[in-house]
């Protein structure tokens, strides 16, 4: 197949993908759950209105509950599931309330046939929907309206009080007023979790969370798209294996002469030279991240608590997620921005004039960001920032924490960071060289385009945006950004460092790279849908999220061949290959994103399993192995590869660097496959056998099996931290000072310099 045909069929592919999912978004907007503007009670008493159920999603946002629980599944799998666990309150309400009314007992003391009919009674009143959309008033119930005020003081008392069982400290939510308006929101996401879809024999989140007891079961459409889901992935798998025999789209023989090689001698740019402390930075939010991953892990086993116990009363599980979270992003960013600036000069030729000083701006002003949006988030979780606290502390969005100013000033970080890269790279794009090393390149510019592009996603949305609408746009962020835009950047990135170290040919390397574009663009874009199972949204996104995130596997079964094939190019290459360990991260990113992305992530994403698992620690194992398995040693393979060009090579030394991949990566598998994974399984089980609520309920991980389990999670996190990033770090900061001059002057020719003509 031709590379014209290939990278019009990647085009065509972004396109009607996203011409899918905008237009699934568009036709969405009706379907919305209703905040009412009023919510009215016996007698047509005003409970309370759309205000307070906006100043409690405020709230909830507003100090970072999102990263201590979950509304919908979306959140923290840790702390309590708030949507699920207030529905169980108001069924088991109107469950004692029926019963007492009926009986004269309570609910646990009637007969067993007694409780099957109010049970019928108890599904009948929860399930319909009483909002008169024309008049925009919800009414509750006599009985609801008693749940409401239990509602509010299980609420209240948490918040105030707090809860060692979670890991609430107290006063986590400051004021009365607070903690009544978290509840009221809290109340709103349960009906609308609970209560039919006008015309409709399913709720506004399709059933979910999964709770019989309330009369949440699966529905058709789950069993039907799951089957639709399974039919796809085989439909696809087996084209993919016809296209890439008919075709022969796989690499082909080596370049030649490595132009890497030639790198290890080259002297340094003055911006390439200043690019270099940009990576002492990564290992140190490498290692505070990991670092804070390890408390989390203590927290969920021991709420609360530390071993030194002034860190558990200083710093809440909300802080600690929120900075886990970031600081893996920020490292993951930081990472790709200074591989592409040690590349730039490379490719483009030249050093253009003042790079360095604008290397150095942007150096300073990452540092801003970074800790000023992490600062921010512990006022805003903290209560200090007022009003502010959308703008500066902490925004309440999953993986997307930091304040909007911090969160603005990052994409205009990006967008310097592409203009400082374009600018060195364009003298040799302006050569107008027509062969396929330049279309590379092209295709490198055009993949870090879109890693700037899709990051402003996540201003579509603001402070009291509908919950649903703000969930869509930020998966636009989270899922496309991260599993679809960084992939694709990935597979530019990859492309560029094989061809330079000479184990492929640039046709070749542009060849996959455009087939491999095609089918992550249409699989990872729509296959978002996914996310939008039980978040609020029509049905249809069952169906689109079934079929398309099922064939997400099948690019991923090709990178993980194309990773193997790469292990045999190392081989090949003999122990004295330069850049093997470079080349080792990034098999294992390859080999991280089959079984992260591919194997961990289908298992999780066909409705029928989705349904009970969403919300548990599956999603937590997929999200380890695919971030930090998949980009986390992708990044750590740039900064390596980098390395090595940045660092004197008779100071080289490879053996910590083997301790460091063997401490990230054997940390991992064990922590996925000894904890997570275990941990997620018996949760999913028992959503299904009992209730979400029960698996998120904090007596399930007081249970024997499950504390066993999460008291060995010390063992991987600290191979993780001790035999993994540590080893890196003191290589890294060993051999800084090793450096090689920044010989090259601004406008010389780096070709010349290293004997190659491009």
């Amino acid at each position: 197949m031709s590379l014209t045909k290939l990278k019009w069929a990647a085009i065509l592919s972004f396109v009607v993908a996203m011409a899918i999912l905008l237009g699934g978004g568009w036709f969405s907007i009706d379907e919305l759950p209703p905040y009412p503007g009023k919510v009215v009670g016996p007698d047509n008493k005003v409970l309370f209105q759309k205000a307070d159920i906006l100043a409690g999603q405020d709230v909830y946002q507003r100090y970072g509950l999102m990263d201590h629980g979950s509304i919908w599944g979306h959140g923290s799998q840790r702390g309590p599931e708030f949507s699920a666990a207030t529905l169980h309150i108001v069924g088991e309400a109107l469950r004692n309330q029926l019963a007492r009314q009926e009986y004269g007992k309570p609910y646990s003391e009637v007969e067993k046939l007694q409780k099957e009919l109010v049970d019928v009674k108890v599904r009948n009143e929860v399930k319909t929907n009483r909002y008169d959309r024309r008049q925009d008033v919800l009414l509750l119930t006599p009985s609801q309206a008693l749940a409401l005020e239990q509602v509010n003081q299980y609420w209240a008392k948490m918040f105030k009080e707090g809860n060692i069982r979670y890991g609430f400290l107290p006063n986590t939510v400051p004021t009365d007023q607070e903690r009544l308006q978290i509840s009221r929101f809290f109340f709103w996401t349960a009906w609308v979790a609970s209560t039919l879809r006008p015309g409709k024999d399913y709720t506004y989140t399709n059933n979910w969370p999964p709770d019989q007891s309330v009369g949440n079961v699966a529905t058709t459409d789950m069993y039907f798209w799951t089957l639709g889901g399974i039919f796809s992935l085989f439909l696809v798998l087996g084209l993919f294996i016809y296209w890439v025999h008919h075709y022969g789209i796989w690499y082909g023989s080596a370049r030649g002469v490595s132009l890497a090689e030639k790198l290890i001698d080259m002297p340094l740019t003055p911006s390439q030279f200043r690019a270099a402390k940009y990576f002492l930075v990564v290992v140190l939010l490498l290692l505070l991240q990991t670092s804070f991953g390890g408390l989390l892990a203590h927290y969920t086993v021991h709420p609360g608590s530390f071993w030194f116990q002034f860190i558990a009363d200083l710093i809440p599980y909300s802080w600690a997620k929120s900075w886990h979270l970031q600081l893996a992003i920020f490292w993951i960013a930081t990472t790709w921005v200074a591989s592409a600036i040690y590349l730039a000069p490379i490719i483009g030729g030249k050093e253009p004039p003042k790079q360095g000083l604008l290397v150095q701006v942007l150096f300073l002003a990452i540092l801003v960001v970074a800790l000023g949006s992490l600062l921010g988030q512990v006022a805003g979780i903290k209560g200090l920032l007022g009003d502010w606290w959308f703008w500066l502390g902490h925004q309440g969005w999953e993986y997307l924490e930091l304040g909007r100013f911090w969160q603005i000033l990052l994409f205009v970080g990006l967008m310097a960071w592409l203009l400082i890269v374009y600018r060195a790279i364009a003298p040799h794009l302006k050569l107008g060289h027509k062969d396929e090393f330049t279309s590379l390149i092209y295709f490198y510019v055009f993949s870090a385009i879109l890693v700037v592009a899709f990051y402003g996603f996540g201003f579509f949305y603001g402070k009291g945006s509908h919950i649903t609408l703000a969930d869509y746009w930020r998966w636009f962020v989270v899922h496309i950004w991260v599993e679809s835009i960084f992939e694709f950047f990935g597979v530019a990135v990859i492309a560029v460092l094989l061809v330079a170290m000479g184990l492929v040919t640039a046709r070749a390397a542009l060849t996959v790279a455009y087939f491999t574009a095609a089918l992550v663009f249409i699989s990872g874009i729509v296959g978002t849908a996914h996310h939008y199972f039980w978040y609020g949204g029509p049905v249809y996104w069952l169906g689109l999220g079934a079929v398309f995130s099922s064939i997400e596997p099948v690019p991923l079964l090709g990178l993980v061949t194309r990773g193997l094939m790469e292990f045999r190019s190392i081989q090949k290459e003999g122990k004295d290959f330069p850049y093997r360990w470079p080349m080792f991260f990034l098999v294992a990113a390859s080999f991280w994103n089959f079984l992260g992305a591919g194997v961990f992530g289908f298992l999780i994403n066909l409705p029928i399993v989705n349904y009970y698992e969403h919300g548990t620690y599956l999603t937590m194992n997929h999200g380890h192995t695919a971030l930090f398995g998949t980009y986390g040693m992708l990044s750590i393979a740039l900064l390596l590869f980098s390395w090595r060009g940045l660092v004197d090579k008779a100071h080289w030394n490879d053996k910590t660097l083997r301790v460091s991949f063997w401490g990230l990566n054997g940390g991992l598998f064990l922590m996925a496959i000894g904890t997570l994974f275990p941990v997620g399984a018996v949760q999913a089980w028992t959503s299904f056998k009992e209730g979400l609520w029960v698996a998120r309920d904090a007596s399930f991980f007081e249970r024997t099996g499950i504390y066993l389990l999460g008291n060995l999670r010390v063992i991987p996190d600290t191979i993780i931290i001790f035999l993994g990033v540590l080893p890196l770090a003191y290589f890294l900061f060993k051999t800084y000072p090793r450096l090689k001059a920044a010989e090259i002057k601004d406008g010389e020719s780096v070709w010349k310099r290293i004997g190659v003509e491009l």
